[in-house]
């Protein structure tokens, strides 16, 4: 079987390893997070995040990344 290398954080990789017992691989323990949550809800929560960053946007508690990156000009 082939498989990818991801990146992960320190801190994810120590996370990750409180989880790994008993003979389990680090995809083992990826997978059994995964089908902990269905597909359609964690995109459901992506989605209500986004429209959150939405509303801080059109509300302006976010400054748009055009005003940042003409902020950063002038700096």
């Amino acid at each position: 079987m082939a498989y990818k290398t991801i990146n992960v954080s320190p801190e994810t990789y120590e996370k990750l390893l409180l989880y790994k017992h008993a003979g389990m691989s680090f995809d083992d323990v990826i997978n059994k997070m995964m089908n902990l949550m269905p597909e359609e809800e964690f995109y459901r929560y992506v989605l209500e995040e986004h429209r959150r960053r939405m509303r801080k946007i059109r509300g302006g508690e976010i400054i748009s990344a055009e005003d940042l990156d003409n902020a950063l000009k002038s700096v």
